[in-house]
């Protein structure tokens, strides 16, 4: 017997498996359940729920919000009657880095009452580690981000990866036709365009050399630009390049991963093995989003969430930097 007096109040760890109506009416019971075993009105603890997702209202969780209410809920069950008003919280403060690398301030974050996955870039994240849903975003056909892994939220353009550098470069193709980087981002893009000199003499650098690109990404570094647009055909030649690239200790398991997926996705868009009806999608996002879900080949990329809103910095016309609302 539980807390709420009723075993099926709360899923026994299958909160991946629901969703939608069902999730939904999942939580409600829960909420009800707990709100008469503490003595607190449903409304009222509903608000507590709401001001941890920093919510206006209920209809506006979606099934990773609510996914983690009940996660939140079970261990308040587990808890005590007591740690309910400590555990419904969100984290109000988050130092976030400045200039070239600022991005905009999470909805919302709270220690994780469960080990998960982060919706970006895959990596684990375990109790009581700090994680966060980014804002919410008008554009389409970005499907929202599930909670993602510190570095994700607030680092990955202060402290970029290589890995990041590729999600990047992954979203803003799938999005459009160029690909916009901070010098942060172009710093790591050139030490690893650099790192191994016989790149200078692969097969897709020969036939489109990027000896001017690598000009404008260590400009880019040195000068700290908020943003250098790089074209699509030349960030796919950066990919074939980086693709022929040898072993490196700072090049991942996880890089090494996310490159390949990228270079599958690629080969996608470009020969349409699904068929896609370009008559009915276009050759914009909705064929890149129809054939994305159609892969025979699920990789790390089609299974996570996204794309995202690719957040840019923003300048005056004097080149100052403005800050995110």
């Amino acid at each position: 017997m539980t807390l709420f007096g009723v075993e099926e109040v709360l899923p026994g760890g299958n909160e991946a498996e629901l969703a939608g109506a069902d999730l939904r009416e999942h939580v409600t019971k829960a909420v009800d359940g707990l709100s008469a075993v503490v003595g607190e009105d449903p409304q009222a603890l509903w608000g507590r729920v709401l001001k941890m997702l920093n919510l206006p209202g209920q209809e506006d969780a979606d099934d990773h919000d609510l996914r983690e209410v009940l996660r939140e809920l079970r261990v308040c069950e587990q808890e005590g009657r007591g740690a309910y008003r400590v555990r419904l919280r969100r984290v109000t403060r988050v130092d976030r880095p400045g200039g070239i690398g600022l991005l905009p301030r999470p909805r919302s974050v709270k220690p994780t009452s469960a080990a998960g996955n982060c919706g970006l870039c895959g990596d684990g994240y375990a109790v009581g580690d700090l994680s966060g849903r980014t804002p919410w975003a008008e554009e389409l056909p970005y499907v929202p981000m599930g909670w993602l892994c510190w570095h994700c939220l607030v680092e990955r353009r202060q402290e970029p990866r290589r890995r990041d550098v590729v999600l990047h470069v992954f979203h803003a193709l799938f999005a459009g036709d160029g690909v916009g980087l901070n010098g942060l981002e172009c710093r790591v893009l050139l030490e690893w365009l650099t790192e191994e000199p016989e790149l200078a003499n692969s097969k897709p650098w020969t036939a489109d050399p990027l000896d001017n690109t690598l000009v404008r990404l260590r400009s880019s570094a040195t000068d700290g630009k908020p943003i250098t647009w790089l074209s699509a055909q030349t960030v796919h030649t950066i990919v074939a390049v980086l693709q022929e690239a040898p072993a490196s200790p700072a090049t991942t398991a996880q890089d090494g991963e996310m490159l390949s997926a990228l270079v599958q996705h690629l080969a996608e868009w470009a020969t349409n093995p699904a068929d896609v009806p370009r008559s009915r999608y276009g050759t914009g996002w909705r064929f890149r989003q129809q054939a994305l879900s159609l892969t025979e080949h699920p990789t790390v990329l089609s299974q996570l969430s996204g794309p995202f809103f690719l957040y840019q910095c923003k300048t005056t016309s004097t080149g100052q930097l403005v800050e995110p609302s």
